[in-house]
């Protein structure tokens, strides 16, 4: 099916002005459709011209513009031709459309806990013509009013305030202008929690099975929820713009969360039902204050096209961890919960997603990236989109102040309210609030692509022959100046300004220096120091790079980062090692005993959480030789049992090493002494997440059986049971099993997306290299036509998932790189061939370490 392209889009845009579609929703059926009415009104710039419409319809039943009949035989590859336009035009489009079970169009979803039917729509990004009929593209905005007839004790929320006229009979009331990819629709027996702030009333939803859990939940989100608001009112000076504010946590979804105005969805796993860490309502929080920044970056200024996503993306970022950075107790628990985890969190989760994909061959520059379709720019919508694009903004700001920052924002929403812009337009509205010369720092920082690689090192004493040199390779100065150095990838002069750090051997800060490197090299503090042990680049995380340590080496790091006390530096220290190991510039062997010694100590459980499972996931499984995984998987498993042993009961700490206990271990006797309630710490509950997570490692390990799995499921009939268990069939060592799981991942069916996925990343279980093996060629074979049955989010995610990176070889490598280069490459669908262009570049990478410290 065709994507739309931009030049398209620029051609409909300049012919047509739409204002208003009135939606009439028949969702009473229980088949595999629903009935969709839908009155567009629409103006043309050229009476008697052409255009068409974007509409996805299992049966069209009826057209009509302006009173006359469009044939829908003309509906081929989603458009329906429209001809013979007038000034002012009426269309009419009745049609059954299917429901979906892949998070996209209206996604219907049947609670195993209950056989209760919830349904939401998911528009974005060209899933709007899978629920309704719409010229569907960013800049052409219209009011909405929508109608739902449903069953009678189900509820409805959506973009407007939602009235219930009757049983079963639902009015939405008028929105202001939105893009067709904001409109939403949540529809069945949800529970819901109401309440109001600042005059704006609140509602959070969930499946009525989460009841219980979402009464639990609510006083934090809506905490975090009010706390956001008032912050962006103050930061932005203009009330929130979309009437009510809803959040539905809903099953299946595929993002994170999507701003639809007035109406947020979000994944119900933030819907926690076993005990959740400090860290992961951290997550929680920062995606709550991502989404409410999207109403005004993105809701209420709309990019023109799709490669300015990143103008609604890289701002939602940084201003939803700027905002939950500034929040204290809003979990509830009196401490400083989100101010002091929010940037962590974002280095240690976002920035290195976002480094990894800004160092693969798919990179992009984070503006302007020249999204020729719709396709294109959802294949390009990523980490470099979110992260780093986050990370420049938060150097601009501290670089213009927040006066002439917010100055400018206010402008450019002032400005283009309800209407379209683009970076351009924005770029004007800063520099008329006071900042200059940004359309310099734009091409260096937002249109180019790529990692620089920062090094501070120390340099000899000025008496010393070639005091007034950086040191050159392999050359080694411990006391004297400190010197800042940049590497580029193309050759672009990126100025940074960072915090330069150096310690001595007890880990004391003997150098703290704020610099801007605009040159391949600067000084750095006095030019004699005394003599440090370590100097870090970047200490503080405020820029966009990696980190090196010239002639010091690695070992300096593994010596003072347990030592360390600022968190932020930490962190660094971490990415640089993680990035390392992906570049092969460190042995991951090496690495492994450097994590595994730091998090003994590591005070920040978010930040040991991540880290042991890094050792797991990487370090014991894609960067060691097979006959090296059991060995490395025990040491992770037996810091875990440390730390299980010192931790506090009941505490965040107790929780994250037994999660990362369970995730290492192949000891199947103290497993399941624990799935039997035995052995078990004080403090320590076996809830149903854990539980999974134990049934998941013992059938990993051969130790349960398909009839296990189902008796499990029977006790946790829920709809992450269903998930779970979906995933433990896929991890059991057995033939048919692999089998089956095979069949699930390669051909059609209506298992909902969440059960593919978990079956994908399950697959090429690393302990199973050889049962999988011969699945390898097929999986090149016959990934890529799963686009005939499979689309959009789930398409790309599936193959990504389960790329067999664990079965790192020269071998597995060149059946990926023929993939790539074949005849057939040419065909790949744009979700197919970026899963495959990241796949290759994550197995290329382990393969090249393998072959560097491995022996392979």
């Amino acid at each position: 099916m065709p994507s739309l392209t931009r030049l398209e889009a620029a051609e409909r845009a300049a012919l047509l002005t739409v204002r208003h579609y009135r939606i009439t929703l028949d969702l009473d059926r229980t088949g595999a459709d629903f009935g969709s009415d839908t009155v567009i009104e629409f103006d043309a710039t050229r009476p008697g011209a052409s255009t068409f419409l974007d509409l996805r319809a299992s049966q069209v039943l009826s057209v009509l513009l302006n009173g006359e009949p469009v044939d829908p035989a003309g509906l081929v590859d989603g458009r329906l031709p429209l001809t013979g336009l007038r000034a002012r035009n009426v269309l009419r489009v009745r049609a059954r459309m299917a429901y979906s079970t892949d998070g996209e169009g209206i996604h219907r979803h049947v609670d195993p806990a209950d056989g209760q039917t919830y349904l939401y729509a998911m528009s974005f990004l060209d899933a709007a013509p899978r629920w309704f009929g719409c010229f569907d593209q960013p800049d052409l905005k219209a009011s909405f009013d929508v109608e739902v007839h449903c069953p009678p004790d189900w509820s409805v929320v959506g973009n407007g305030a939602a009235t219930r006229s009757a049983p079963g009979h639902w009015q939405l009331a008028s929105t202001r202008p939105l893009a067709t990819y904001f409109v939403t629709l949540v529809a069945g027996p949800y529970a819901s929690i109401t309440a109001e702030h600042d005059g704006i009333a609140l509602g959070v939803h969930t499946r009525a099975s989460l009841a219980e859990h979402l009464k639990a939940e609510a006083p934090d989100i809506l905490a975090v929820t009010a706390a956001a608001l008032d912050r962006y009112h103050e930061l932005f000076g203009i009330r929130y713009p979309f009437g009510e504010y809803h959040q539905a946590f809903v099953p299946d979804f595929n993002a994170g969360a999507m701003e639809n105005p007035g109406c947020v969805t979000l994944r119900d796993q933030f819907i926690f039902r076993s005990a959740a860490t400090r860290g992961q309502r951290s997550v929680r929080a920062s995606t709550i204050a991502h989404e409410m920044a999207h109403m005004w970056f993105g809701d209420l200024v709309t990019m023109r096209w799709w490669d300015d996503l990143w103008l609604n993306e890289s701002f939602a970022e940084y201003m939803g961890y700027r905002v939950c950075a500034t929040m204290t107790g809003a979990d509830g628990t009196g401490r400083s919960t989100l101010a002091e985890l929010a940037w962590i969190e974002f280095a240690l989760h976002r920035k290195d997603w976002g480094r990894v994909a800004d160092q693969a061959p798919s990179n992009h520059p984070v503006a302007g990236n020249g999204s020729e379709s719709a396709a294109a720019a959802l294949a390009d919508f990523d980490g470099i989109s979110y992260a780093k694009g986050a990370s420049v903004l938060k150097q601009l700001a501290a670089h213009l102040g927040d006066e002439v920052f917010f100055g400018g924002l206010r402008r450019h929403f002032e400005r283009h309210r309800f209407g379209n812009a683009d970076f351009a337009d924005l770029i004007a509205a800063w520099t008329e609030a006071g900042a200059v010369d940004l359309a310099s720092w734009a091409e260096l920082w937002l249109r180019t692509s790529g990692l620089d690689t920062l090094t501070a090192e120390q340099r000899a004493h000025d008496d010393a022959p070639g005091a007034d040199q950086p040191p050159g390779p392999g050359e080694q100065r411990d006391t004297g100046q400190v010197w800042l150095n940049r590497t580029s990838p193309d050759g672009s002069r990126r100025p940074h300004t960072v915090r330069v750090t150096g310690f001595d051997a007890e880990a004391t800060p003997r150098l703290a220096e704020q610099v801007t490197l605009d040159d391949d090299a600067v000084p750095v503090g006095p030019e004699d120091t005394g003599p440090l042990r370590l100097v870090v680049a970047d200490s503080a995380d405020d820029s966009w790079a990696k980190i090196r340590f010239g002639t010091a080496g690695w070992q300096p790091v593994a010596d003072l980062l347990p030592r360390i006390t600022a968190a932020p530096t930490r962190v660094v220290l971490y990415n640089a090692v993680r990035d390392a190991v992906r570049d092969a510039d460190l042995d991951p062997a090496q690495a492994l005993d450097m994590v595994l010694a730091a998090v003994a100590v590591e005070p920040v459980e978010l930040v040991a959480s991540e880290l042991l499972k890094f050792a797991t996931d990487e370090l014991a499984a894609n960067y060691a030789k097979p006959a090296d995984r059991p060995g490395r998987r025990a040491r992770v498993a037996g810091l875990a049992h440390r730390l299980l042993a010192v931790a506090e009961a009941g505490g965040d700490l107790q929780l994250e090493a037994a999660r990362a206990g369970i995730r290492a271990s192949d000891d199947a006797g103290w497993l399941r002494a624990w799935w039997t309630g035995e052995q078990v710490p004080a403090g320590l509950v076996i809830d149903a997440e854990l539980r999974w997570a134990l049934v998941a490692r013992l059938a990993a390990l051969g130790e349960l059986r398909d009839a296990d799995i189902d008796a499990e499921l029977a006790r946790d009939e829920s709809t992450s049971g269903v998930v779970h268990a979906a995933r433990a069939r896929a991890l059991r060592p057995d033939p048919a099993a692999k089998q089956a799981a095979w069949a699930l991942l390669t051909e059609p069916s209506q298992r909902p997306a969440y059960e593919l996925y978990a079956s994908a990343e399950s697959f090429f279980e690393p302990s199973q290299s050889e049962l999988t093996a011969g699945y390898l060629p097929r999986f090149f074979e016959e990934m890529p036509a799963t686009a005939r049955h499979r689309h959009g989010w789930a398409l790309g995610s599936v193959i990504f998932r389960a790329f067999p990176v664990s079965a790192a070889s020269a071998d597995v490598l060149r059946l990926a790189e023929d993939a790539l280069a074949g005849s057939k490459a040419a065909h790949l669908e744009p979700p197919v061939r970026r899963a495959f262009v990241d796949g290759t570049d994550a197995l290329r990478r382990a393969v090249r370490s393998l072959q560097r410290y491995g022996g392979v």
